[in-house]
C-alpha cells in the first residue's frame, strides 16, 4: 500500500477505530488472531459499533479476518504504518509526508516529511530486520514463543537501534542525520540535502575523508562501530554525512575488530582512487585499547519490548 492510500485510510478513521487497531496491537503480545468477542470486550462499546469497525477495518487493508475454530483478527503491516504516523503526529513530530519514497531499499522505505518547526525531514520505515541485536539471546527468546512476531519485531528493533546509534554519534558531535524520532518501526530523522559519495568531485575526496574518519571515531568512542559503511551510506552536501546505522555492532563484540576493518577496507578501497589513506591503526587503536564508552544494551531491548505493550 502506498503512503498516498495511507494517508487515505488513517483519515477515514475514527476514534473506535484507532482505539481496536490499538487494542488488536497489544494483544498479539500473546496471540496471532485476537478472538472476535475479546476485540468486543476489551473495546468497551456496543457489539454493532465494534463490528462495523472491524468491518471497516478489515476493507481498508489494515486488519486481516480469519473464520475457523472461532472469528479472529489481525493487524497488517499497513495498520503499523498507520499507527506510527498517528503517534508521531499526535505527539507533535511530524505534520506531513511525501507521498511517493525518495529511496527505496530491502530493509526500509524512504519519505521526506516536515516537522512543526516547518524544518524538513526523512522518515524511514523499517521493513525488516538488519540490527545486530536480532541474533542475541534475548531477541531470540522474545520470539521463541512468538513467532508470529518475528517480522515486526526485527523492524522495531532495527528502527531502534538506528536511533540509539544516531543519537549517540549526533550527541557526541558526529555528522550523521538528526535524529527526531522513533516511534514502532518509523525513524524520523533531519533531512539531508547531498549525493551519496560516489558522485563528489574530486577536489571534495579529501574534506569527505576527513568528514567520515571523524565520524567514525565519534562513533567508535560511543562504542559503536558502523557495520556496512561504504560510499553508499555516505551523503555529501555542506559536509559529509554518514547514514543508515541500523546494523551498527558494539565495539565491545568479539568480532568488532574483524567488523570494523571490514568498514574501513572499503573507505580505503573507494578513496585511494583519490590517493587519499586512511589511518586504520589509529582507529582499530581506540576498540584494541577499550578506549570507548559501554553500550547499555538492556536499554535498547526494553524501550522495544514496552514498545508492544505501551506505544
Amino acid at each position: 500500500m502506498s503512503i498516498r492510500s495511507l494517508v487515505e485510510a488513517y483519515n477515514a478513521l475514527d476514534r473506535l477505530d484507532l482505539r481496536v487497531l490499538r487494542l488488536l496491537e497489544a494483544a498479539h503480545v500473546r496471540r496471532e488472531y485476537i478472538p472476535y468477542g475479546l476485540v468486543v470486550r476489551w473495546a468497551g462499546r456496543d457489539e454493532g459499533a465494534v463490528g462495523r469497525s472491524l468491518s471497516k477495518l478489515n476493507r481498508l487493508g489494515l486488519i486481516q479476518r480469519i473464520k475457523g475454530p472461532y472469528e479472529g483478527f489481525r493487524l497488517t503491516f499497513n495498520a503499523y504504518d498507520v499507527l506510527a504516523l498517528h503517534t508521531l503526529r499526535k505527539s507533535g513530530k511530524l505534520v506531513s509526508i511525501s507521498p511517493t519514497p525518495i529511496g527505496v531499499g530491502k530493509e526500509s522505505v524512504v519519505y521526506s516529511g516536515e516537522i512543526p518547526s516547518g524544518v524538513k525531514a526523512a522518515v524511514k520505515f523499517h521493513r525488516t530486520g538488519t540490527s545486530s541485536f536480532i541474533r542475541a539471546r534475548k531477541a531470540r527468546a522474545f520470539l521463541a514463543r512468538r513467532r508470529h512476531l518475528t517480522k515486526l519485531y526485527e523492524a522495531r528493533l532495527s528502527a531502534h537501534a538506528e536511533f540509539a546509534a544516531l543519537s549517540a554519534v549526533f550527541d557526541g558531535g558526529g555528522l550523521v542525520p538528526e535524529p527526531i524520532a522513533v516511534n514502532r518501526h518509523v525513524v524520523v530523522m533531519r533531512y539531508i540535502e547531498g549525493v551519496d559519495a560516489r558522485r563528489i568531485r574530486p577536489e571534495d575526496a579529501l574534506p569527505t575523508a576527513r568528514d567520515v574518519v571523524e565520524t567514525v571515531e565519534v562513533a567508535l568512542e560511543n562504542g559503536i562501530i558502523h557495520g556496512d559503511l561504504s560510499p553508499y551510506n555516505i551523503l555529501v552536501g555542506d559536509r559529509a554525512y554518514v547514514i543508515d546505522w541500523p546494523q551498527w555492532i558494539p565495539a565491545s563484540s568479539p568480532n568488532s575488530v574483524e567488523a570494523l576493518s571490514r568498514d574501513i577496507a572499503r573507505l580505503e578501497e573507494f578513496f585511494s582512487g583519490f590517493n587519499i589513506s586512511i589511518d586504520k591503526n589509529r582507529l582499530i587503536n581506540i576498540i584494541v585499547n577499550n578506549k570507548y564508552k559501554q553500550i547499555d544494551f538492556n536499554n535498547v531491548y526494553e524501550k522495544v519490548l514496552r514498545s508492544f505493550i505501551k506505544t
